[in-house]
């Protein structure tokens, strides 16, 4: 999350901006809308919402990381898996 994100934050506001005819688009390219995102506003606003984010994402890994050790457990137990 903490490397893709400026990726995602760029790819929001893209598909978040209203397209009217005859008028130029704010962020054009992924490239173009990086550098106009430090300039306006920081290098830290690509990491915008990254908090939100990690608190969905965690809980999630947790689970799944519980899971897999449950799962290797029983099946070392079982003799399925050598160690």
């Amino acid at each position: 999350p903490m490397v893709n994100n400026p990726l995602d934050v760029v790819k929001t506001r893209m598909q978040k901006q209203i397209i009217k005819p005859g008028k130029k688009t704010k962020y054009t390219g992924i490239f173009q809308a990086i550098g106009l995102i430090v300039k306006e506003e920081g290098y830290l606003a690509l990491w915008k919402g990254i908090t939100p984010r990690l608190m969905r994402i965690m809980p999630g890994q947790a689970i799944t990381f519980m899971t897999y050790e449950a799962v290797s457990s029983s099946l070392t137990q079982r003799g399925y898996f050598l160690h």
